[in-house]
């Protein structure tokens, strides 16, 4: 999940020699799978905006968690869509409850889709529920985090909701709202996991989520990461490693990215969305569910579609359930590191 995020960042078109090389050696090692993007009758791709040198894109970020023995279902859907003129990055989130017609299944759970036919039909359901059109698929499982992490370092995260977490080790971790510090994968996996004991459950984990995939873009461009040329060639590493992309997602398409998204450097262009419901209620065979707003999501999928999603955010205020970002989440504000202590795991 974390791929397309770090490549956008990654403006490294200047290393040479020995670690150029090694660089490249590390994205051509990313996976390409034919079969993550579907065939047949999809949305067209989206026209070019005016006199702008590129277009619009939508990345579906695809994030699995593999725990327990239901490992075919996927916890995470976010569309990373980047704007034509490269000014501007957004992060709308699916909530894996939204209650949706899955392309040959009828109704279900949106995360169906990826459990019944992998990334191929979570595309389709996507497209369908939307009209927009995926352009890239990005795959991976949840616990690329604990790698990804311990390879750039802490990173600084504007915590939208306040809570104790326990990690898979059985350590506690007290997560106050705010600045918070994320030091290493475990904590990560913590944070990002939580969604029983937080306020609104699922939507609350996906607006954390979004947070910490803000973060981590913010830590990847900053010089700590793009001047250290022994650092990044360890991210892209990693990155190659857990991810897997679809074929379109070239070499070239990627330093293009890179190249064209360098200007991409302060919190505030990049915007976190949620796909809007109405609430919350019961399928007829008894399972909780996200009632979709329907007006709302075709008006998203419409500014996906034709690169209008500023106005969308201006015309939904309420896509982030109330959240009020800390003032200078990154610069001045204080940030706090929570202290680890032992617990019994449960």
């Amino acid at each position: 999940m974390i791929v397309t995020i770090a490549v956008l960042f990654a403006t490294t078109a200047a290393a040479v020699g020995y670690f150029g090389v090694k660089l490249n050696n590390s994205v051509s090692s990313i996976s390409r799978n034919s079969s993550l993007m579907p065939t047949g009758s999809r949305p067209p791709s989206a026209s070019p905006t005016g006199n702008q040198t590129y277009t619009a894109m939508n990345i579906l970020l695809i994030g699995s968690d593999s725990r327990g023995t239901d490992q075919g279902r996927s916890d995470t859907f976010i569309i990373l869509h980047v704007s034509a003129d490269r000014k501007s990055v957004y992060l709308v989130s699916f909530p894996r409850d939204m209650w949706v017609t899955v392309p040959g299944h009828g109704k279900a759970k949106i995360n169906a889709g990826y459990s019944w036919g992998g990334s191929a039909l979570a595309v389709s359901t996507i497209e369908s529920v939307t009209g927009a059109r995926i352009d890239h698929v990005v795959v991976t499982d949840f616990s690329s985090f604990i790698q990804l992490v311990d390879q750039i370092g802490p990173v600084t995260v504007d915590n939208p909701v306040g809570s104790v977490a326990v990690d898979d080790r059985g350590v506690t971790y007290q997560f106050p709202k705010g600045p918070l510090v994320i030091t290493d994968g475990y904590m990560a996996l913590a944070y990002s996991r939580q969604r029983e004991e937080l306020p609104n459950g699922d939507l609350d984990r996906t607006l954390r989520q979004r947070a910490f995939l803000k973060a981590i873009a913010l830590k990847i461009g900053t010089p700590d990461v793009l001047a250290n040329p022994v650092k990044l060639n360890a991210v892209m590493d990693t990155i190659g490693k857990y991810v897997t992309v679809d074929p379109g997602m070239t070499n070239g398409v990627i330093y293009s990215l890179a190249v064209s998204l360098a200007g991409i450097t302060n919190p505030s262009q990049i915007h976190m969305v949620q796909a809007p419901i109405t609430g919350f209620g019961t399928s007829a065979d008894g399972q909780s569910i996200d009632v979709v707003d329907v007006p709302g999501v075709a008006a998203l999928g419409k500014a996906l579609q034709n690169d209008t999603m500023a106005a969308f955010v201006a015309a939904h205020p309420t896509t982030e359930y109330g959240y009020t970002p800390s003032a200078a989440p990154f610069a001045s504000a204080p940030a706090v590191a929570p202290k680890a202590t032992a617990a019994t795991k449960k």
